[in-house]
């Protein structure tokens, strides 16, 4: 290859990609084939940029904004879950009154529950009536420690809110 003679571009853009050959020695003294290479490099730029370009700085405080100001779908959710429940009970209820059988096999263990929770709470009175009689200053300890915990615990899950003006 002469000074004066440019090699093919197709070897300068092998040579390029490489990074060493004879025809990248000759750009750099060729003023041709150096402002080849710069437009390239510049073409490779504004392709990368074109291939991903980036989002506004400001995307994110545009988004968030349309966010607040969209009012949530609450209402929609409410309504459909009070039809399904309203729809469900009125179709048991309706069949309980239209079969005798199941109407009063629900009396009869209606009656049963009642009888049995009335004994149930006799009893868990009666325990706690003598857990107290005889072990009160344990009690109250055990009972301000679980408050106490729970009440860490949720403070600690909640994590720093906004204050009482802010929010």
């Amino acid at each position: 290859m002469t000074p004066t003679e440019c090699p093919d571009l197709e070897v300068l853009f092998t040579e390029l990609e490489e990074g060493t050959g004879p025809a990248l020695e000759h750009a750099a003294s060729c003023p041709l084939c150096s402002a080849m290479l710069e437009e390239h490099r510049q073409l490779e730029k504004d392709l990368y940029r074109l291939a991903d370009p980036l989002p506004p700085p400001t995307l994110v405080a545009s988004v968030m904004a349309r966010v607040a100001t969209e009012p949530p779908p609450l209402r929609r959710e409410l309504w459909s879950g009070l039809t399904i429940l309203v729809a469900s009970l009125g179709v048991g209820l309706a069949l309980l009154i239209s079969n005798d059988t199941a109407l009063s096999r629900l009396g009869t263990a209606l009656a049963s529950w009642v009888m049995d929770s009335k004994a149930l709470f006799q009893g868990l009175a009666s325990g706690a009536n003598a857990l107290w009689h005889t072990a009160a200053g344990p009690v109250t300890a055990l009972l301000v420690f679980l408050l106490l915990a729970s009440l860490f615990g949720l403070k600690r899950l909640a994590g720093n809110g906004p204050n009482l003006s802010e929010a």
